[in-house]
């Protein structure tokens, strides 16, 4: 995880979402622009970070890449995080969380493989934490936080995003990066999850 995902809300769901918990969510204007529902490494995608103690929800480009012929880093490590220094502060001063209505992973089978859509049934939309980096020209690039599976998605991947509620997604946005690595850990198997075979 995570190669695709899909987002189906609008940022009025996200206003609203943020309201309910006494949290005014500043939209930025390129906003409008972004329609795309089924999203892949490089698109833009929605992010939300906490800038001069605001939420505010702007456009990112999916995958961080250092230089020209650096590799894209669309997904990071939790254990990396951990370990590298240079991960860690980001992970510490530049985190924001992406919101998703599902994501994709491709189940090895024989000689293919099989993508399947995961999602939440009880939950319309979740969060995944994320860090950004911003270069010289002030472009905006993220990349999402991955750790080992859960039992529900063990059979069909190795790695899993790291799920979260909107008050979790918000603490994470708050808290200090020590308190953010307990929250790094797989979706607890409590919640029901489903996965259904779809064609990409």
């Amino acid at each position: 995880m995570c190669g695709r995902f899909e987002n189906k809300v609008n940022e009025n769901i996200f206003i609203q979402l943020f309201k309910e918990m006494n949290i005014d969510l500043i939209v930025d204007d390129s906003i409008k622009k972004n329609k795309k529902v089924n999203i892949a490494p490089t698109d833009k995608i929605y992010g939300i970070r906490l800038l001069n103690g605001k939420f505010t929800l702007s456009l990112l480009n999916w995958g961080i890449k250092f230089k020209e012929d650096s590799p894209l880093i669309f997904n990071s490590r939790i254990e990396t995080i951990k370990e590298k220094k240079y991960w860690f502060t980001l992970f510490d001063r530049n985190r924001c969380i992406v919101p998703m209505s599902g994501f994709y992973e491709w189940k090895k089978d024989r000689t293919r493989k099989i993508p399947h859509r995961i999602y939440l049934p009880d939950q319309e939309i979740f969060f995944v934490p994320a860090l950004y980096y911003t270069d010289k020209q002030n472009n905006l690039f993220t990349s999402l936080i991955t750790t080992v599976p859960n039992n529900f998605i063990k059979p069909i991947h190795h790695r899993m995003p790291v799920i979260l509620d909107i008050k979790t997604a918000s603490e994470y946005l708050r808290n200090e990066a020590n308190k953010n690595l307990e929250l790094c850990i797989p979706l607890n198997d409590s919640i029901t999850m489903n996965a259904e075979i779809v064609k990409l």
